[in-house]
């Protein structure tokens, strides 16, 4: 297992460079773009790693994954499914089409930028000022971290530029979709709030372990109930990467989720959690190392589930 991780970090550093840093962004525009970080926990809770597994980045769009599991833990799943769809995106994660020509005009699935919103909203109604004590305190316990919080400088860039997630909150208001108990403002700076939290790859790589093993982590202890792991497991599947999902299946066949801060989390079918970390992002703000290394990994260990 080492030397495969080991094979794979000095692949994946062939691409580091290649990728592109987010240019929206003022706080991700200073990250090194070298840097490369990769970790394992195998199906026995041993952790293998390489690179900068300790370098702290925004989680970003990787938290779509948390705030989901969050709205399955606090409401049936019915009810979900009257906010949000679970259908594969063939637009880009920012799309305002789907909510404009949509027949239920609801947001797609969860894990584009509108799906996150509306369940930001489900989290609100029922923690409301607690809502964001309530995703780091989850977020910890997943990723095994009681440091974990969220980046005040990053929450206040990302804000300043929320043109399009404004866009979308308030067609969502007008959809009728999200209610009028909170404002588009304070709704966003939950949803801001949630993607500056700052992790690790490690920390990262845990969390991945509990969704391939059922929700389990490595003591056993059932930290997701089993049902929610796997739920979590085909959505990463069928939408983890955006439009790019389908090629995705092809190329590496894991369920997964990317973020524009670098970090990329990989379940799979035999017990190991995988996760990487690069801020070089492809054309469709995917981490572009991370992405490769996914791939290596896949062929060298046979993981895909397909």
């Amino acid at each position: 297992m080492d030397k495969i991780i080991k094979e794979a970090y000095e692949y994946g550093k062939q691409f580091t460079k290649n990728g592109k840093l987010v240019d929206y962004l003022p706080d991700l525009t200073k990250a090194n773009i070298n840097k490369l970080g990769l970790a394992i926990v195998d199906e026995n809770g041993k952790i293998h790693e390489e690179g900068e597994v300790n370098e702290k980045f925004a989680i970003m769009s990787i938290v779509k994954v948390i705030l989901y599991l969050m709205a399955l833990e606090n409401y049936d799943y019915d009810e979900i499914l009257k906010y949000v769809g679970i259908k594969p995106s063939s637009k880009a994660y920012n799309s305002l089409l789907d909510l404009e020509m949509g027949e239920d005009k609801k947001p797609i699935n969860p894990f584009i930028n509108a799906g996150a919103i509306v369940t930001s909203y489900l989290l609100f109604k029922k923690f409301a000022d607690k809502t964001v004590e309530k995703i780091i305190e989850r977020t910890r316990t997943l990723m095994e971290s009681p440091d974990i919080n969220y980046s005040k400088s990053l929450v206040e860039t990302s804000m300043a530029v929320a043109d399009s997630n404004f866009a979308m909150t308030y067609t969502l208001k007008k959809n009728k979709i999200i209610g009028n108990d909170i404002s588009a403002y304070d709704l966003l700076l939950i949803y801001c709030k949630a993607c500056s939290l700052m992790i690790n790859t490690r920390e990262l790589a845990k969390f991945a372990s509990i969704l391939s093993r059922g929700g389990k982590n490595y003591k056993g202890e059932q930290i997701v109930s089993e049902k929610n792991a796997q739920k979590l497991r085909v959505l990463m599947a069928t939408c983890g990467t955006y439009n790019f999902a389908g090629e995705f299946a092809m190329d590496v066949g894991l369920p997964a989720k990317s973020g524009v801060g670098g970090g990329l989390i990989a379940t799979t079918n035999k017990g190991l959690g995988i996760a990487a970390y690069s801020p070089g992002l492809d054309e469709l703000g995917n981490p572009l190392a991370p992405m490769k290394v996914l791939k290596y990994l896949s062929e060298k260990l046979n993981l895909s589930i397909y």
